[in-house]
């Protein structure tokens, strides 16, 4: 599957309509509440995009949704990064999409589903205990049933998307050894949040989990499917957020050159200045190399996701990504001078947003070690016996 067929008027609608929202429904100046230390998503925003039908894009027809393909989903990533847009689309949208579309089946899952058809509940995943290690098997958070029926649960999450702006939380917890997911109220008895706002605007939070008291028909899923739908929701959000910050780094670079074409000094316009131009090739350049990725990396998820194939395509597409995005967000900066670190530019929130997401589910030094370790497992596959 090839990103963006210009012949399938699916994508075509769902790229030109984004386009059109958000021009008209986001607005840069809403991100200057970062340089006053406050969060800028927005409920209202959400409860829009979820009426264009994009937070259950990836949710089965079963459970509301339109059930379209991967590739649908970084059509909207890609221009989520072109406009800066702090609303966690990924982490609160496609990532609870994907796990409900494998692990369907208890009621709580409804719950899930029609938040995400109408916005009106956001949910949001405490999964990750080791900011080193993004290792969905890997957790000490112990649930544990009491005699009257119903179930304890104990640990310590990090790295919560959005928590205060989540209405509730997908918590993974052993169970008798066994994984477990469960459906619990960000407000329930026994939680802590521990919230730091986010350079994009959003926010990521410790939740501590206390004596947490929580009835059976919480319980949404067990076993190792559990595990195994998790780790798809890790691909598709890493793979995703990659697009992101393509998109990221095409928004800033277009900024920038807007800037050098109106800036003028010492009686010329700056983008004029042989200098700046080497610098806009460099980025332009760093920016297709991180496209090509992200096209193979969606190609190969497309093709055969969980593979060690495309897990090495995944992680080559984030750090490519990620480094896009810091340089046309430095370049930027740089080449807007003085104004560039000032609220009033609007390329300081891009270069904030490349800080944000190049380090979600893992940056690129850590995505290169995953590429290395994932590309030595596929050529393993191969060997001949």
């Amino acid at each position: 599957m090839t990103y963006l067929d210009e012949q399938d008027e699916t994508q075509i609608l769902l790229r030109d309509s984004a386009q059109d929202f958000l021009e008209q429904e986001h607005r840069m100046e809403r991100l200057q509440g970062l340089y006053e230390g406050c969060p800028v998503v927005d409920r209202a925003l959400w409860e829009g995009m979820a009426s264009q039908g994009w937070l259950a894009l990836r949710l089965p027809e079963s459970l509301g949704g339109s059930a379209l393909a991967p590739v649908h989903a970084t059509i909207l990533a890609e221009q989520l990064g072109r406009h800066a847009v702090p609303e966690p689309l990924v982490a609160c949208a496609v990532m609870p999409a994907v796990m409900a579309s494998r692990l369907q089946g208890a009621a709580g899952w409804e719950q899930v589903a029609q938040g995400l058809v109408d916005g009106t509940l956001v949910t949001t995943l405490a999964w990750q205990e080791n900011a080193r290690v993004v290792d969905p098997a890997m957790v000490a958070t112990v649930a544990e049933r009491l005699s009257d029926g119903t179930y304890r649960l104990r640990g310590r999450k990090i790295g919560v998307v959005c928590a205060s702006f989540a209405d509730s939380f997908l918590v993974t917890a052993k169970l008798d050894e066994e994984m477990t997911l469960w459906l619990m109220p960000r407000d329930h008895a026994g939680v802590t949040l521990t919230e730091t706002l986010a350079t994009d605007g959003a926010s990521v939070a410790v939740a501590e989990l206390s004596d947490v008291s929580l009835p059976g028909e919480a319980l949404l899923a067990r076993g190792e499917d559990v595990t195994a739908a998790l780790a798809t929701a890790i691909d598709e959000a890493t793979l995703l957020t990659a697009w992101q910050l393509v998109g990221l780094a095409t928004g800033a670079l277009d900024l920038t050159l807007e800037y050098q074409r109106t800036r003028v000094q010492f009686g010329q316009h700056i983008g004029s200045f042989q200098s700046m131009q080497h610098l806009s090739v460099d980025v332009r350049v760093q920016q297709a190399l991180a496209r090509a990725a992200c096209q193979s990396a969606l190609q190969r998820y497309a093709e055969a996701p969980g593979s060690p194939t495309a897990r090495a395509a995944i992680s080559a597409a984030k750090a490519r990504a990620s480094d896009a995005a810091l340089l046309a967000g430095r370049f930027g900066v740089q080449a807007h001078g003085a104004i560039g670190f000032a609220a009033e530019a609007a390329i300081g929130c891009y270069l904030k947003a490349a800080l944000r997401w190049a380090a979600f589910l893992g940056n690129g030094s850590h995505h290169r070690r995953q590429h290395a370790l994932h590309a030595g497992e596929h050529e393993h596959d191969h060997e001949p016996h």
